[in-house]
């Protein structure tokens, strides 16, 4: 009675496999002497490919920042001298005001 082999689909063996196999020296006589072999071996083979997979360049601190050309200057001292206000209004309800008038 012949031995039943483990269901190893086609596209599991991509021609890209098959030179990891041959570089690693793993002859197709082993691979058939050892069935679970081919799945541990594609299994390293993965693990590998996961390492040289090309991500998508983050972009830098400096391209996610605004153009300083493109901040308006008067509002950021409109809303610095709000959150002055704010902040003199609640020292003076706390007792110690830390602005000179």
């Amino acid at each position: 009675m012949r031995k039943q082999q483990p269901a190893f689909s086609q596209d599991q063996l991509t021609p890209e496999f098959m030179q990891w196999l041959k570089q690693n020296n793993v002859t197709r006589r082993q691979l058939k002497r050892d069935p679970e072999a081919l799945e541990r071996h594609h299994q390293e083979w993965m693990k590998t490919q996961k390492k040289t997979r090309s991500r998508r360049p983050r972009p830098s601190l400096l391209q996610m920042m605004p153009n300083l050309s493109d901040i308006d200057l008067g509002a950021v001292i409109g809303n610095v001298q709000i959150a002055k206000e704010i902040f003199k209004t609640y020292r003076v309800l706390q007792g110690a005001s830390i602005f000179k008038k």
